[in-house]
């Protein structure tokens, strides 16, 4: 199985609210999601998978921009009962105006640390974006990409103008450059709303009663094959105001499914 540095992928999905006639207004939460092993392919070397992921989104416009602390905790299962335990953390700043992106990302293979970058993505006056590493050169992205807060701003949006299939760039410090990512989005689940709230704790739960919602799938490609097969791909349940459930990661061998437990609301502006 390749890295769980794919599971972060799923940790910059943030709640938003807001109708298709204005932009969407953004609602800070933290959310807990449970991880456990789905579909296995006959090649794979995984027998098990259990895990949390936690993600917590802080900030707004009158903040100056929003901050993030994430992390995902995965223990892996061989066929021979031998086990892997990952955990990867991350913080975020992105600054409300997509002008500045900072990252931060750790990463621990059984208690040892085995990755750490960060790093900050600036967009240029001619629009070019420009990634900066300490001790590693400039690397420069066009500036269509989008950060994390712009790129589920922008998915929102187009899902309540019906649109159904669409392309967009995004960076949000898990690989090296950008990922171009083809979004797809289908129509509403009618019991999907309700099987949401009941699987989750708190009272945020109650929100997602009755609440618009698309399944949404999006596939991840590599910036030098755009044409080529998803090198990832992604499914989720997305809300109107912006809360992810029944999330499905899809690697080549396996498929890790990560339910929604528990749900809080921050106040607007809490910085």
């Amino acid at each position: 199985m390749k890295s769980c540095k794919y599971l972060t992928a799923l940790l910059f999905l943030v709640a938003v609210s807001g109708a298709a006639s204005a932009a969407p207004v953004l609602q800070m939460h933290r959310a807990v999601y449970d991880l456990s092993l789905g579909r296995v392919e006959p090649v794979s070397d995984v027998s098990g998978i259990d895990g949390r992921m936690v993600v917590e989104w802080r900030g707004g416009p009158t903040c100056g921009g929003y901050t993030s602390t994430q992390r995902v905790v995965t223990r892996v299962t061989g066929v021979e009962g031998s086990f892997v335990s990952n955990d990867i953390r991350l913080s975020y700043f992105e600054a409300a105006d997509g002008s500045e992106f900072t990252f931060t990302r750790t990463e621990y293979t059984n208690g040892e640390l085995t990755d750490q970058d960060d790093g900050t993505a600036r967009r240029e006056k001619n629009n070019e974006i420009k990634i900066l590493r300490d001790g590693a050169a400039p690397q420069t992205m066009p500036g269509e990409v989008l950060f994390p807060m712009e790129y589920n701003l922008a998915m929102i949006e187009k899902a309540e103008n019906g649109e159904r299939v669409f392309t967009q760039a995004l960076f949000d410090g898990t690989e090296e450059r950008e990922n171009p990512t083809t979004v797809f989005v289908g129509k509403s689940v009618s019991d999907q709303a309700d099987r949401a709230s009941a699987a989750t704790r708190g009272e945020g739960a109650e929100r997602l009663k009755g609440a618009r919602h698309w399944p949404v799938r999006i596939s991840y490609f590599e910036p030098e094959d755009r044409e080529g097969v998803p090198s990832f791909e992604m499914g989720f349940a997305l809300f109107s105001n912006g809360i992810s459930t029944e999330l499905r990661l899809d690697y080549p061998d396996v498929e890790i499914k990560g339910a929604l437990r528990e749900i809080a609301y921050f106040p607007a502006g809490d910085c």
